[in-house]
C-alpha cells in the first residue's frame, strides 16, 4: 500500500514539473509594448509579427517570454529563421512580412526570443 501511495505521489510531482509555464501580467505587457530599437524593424514587427506573437494563446511563442522560446532556440536560430521564411505549422511564409529580408527575419526572431534589440 505504501509503495502504491509513493508511486502516486511521484507521478503527481512529475506532472507538476511538466506543467506549462504561463506568462505573468508583466510578460504580457512586454509583448504588447516592446518594439525593436530600429524604427524600420519596429514597423515590420507591428505590421507582421505582433498579430500572433503579442497575444498569449495564439499558438505562437509570446514575444519576450523565454519559456516559449527556449525549446525553439535549442534547435538553433538558423532553423527558426528558416521556419519564419518558409512557414511552419500555422506560421505563414515570411511571417506575413513579404518585404522582410533574411536579415530582417533573423533580427525580428532574435528580438522576439529576447536575444536581440
Amino acid at each position: 500500500m505504501r509503495a502504491l501511495l509513493g508511486m502516486a505521489m511521484l507521478a503527481g510531482l512529475c506532472a507538476c514539473s511538466a506543467a506549462k509555464q504561463e506568462p505573468a501580467a508583466a510578460d504580457l505587457q512586454w509583448a504588447d509594448t516592446a518594439r525593436p530599437g530600429d524604427a524600420r524593424l519596429a514597423e515590420r514587427y507591428e505590421r507582421s509579427c505582433m498579430v500572433c506573437h503579442a497575444r498569449n494563446g495564439s499558438g505562437a511563442p509570446l514575444a519576450g517570454f523565454a519559456p516559449h522560446w527556449k525549446p525553439r532556440l535549442d534547435k538553433g536560430i538558423d532553423q527558426l529563421v528558416r521556419h519564419a521564411s518558409d512557414g511552419f505549422n500555422a506560421m505563414p511564409a515570411m511571417g506575413q512580412c513579404n518585404d522582410c529580408s533574411a536579415d530582417d527575419l533573423r533580427a525580428l526572431t532574435l528580438f522576439m526570443a529576447g536575444s536581440g534589440t
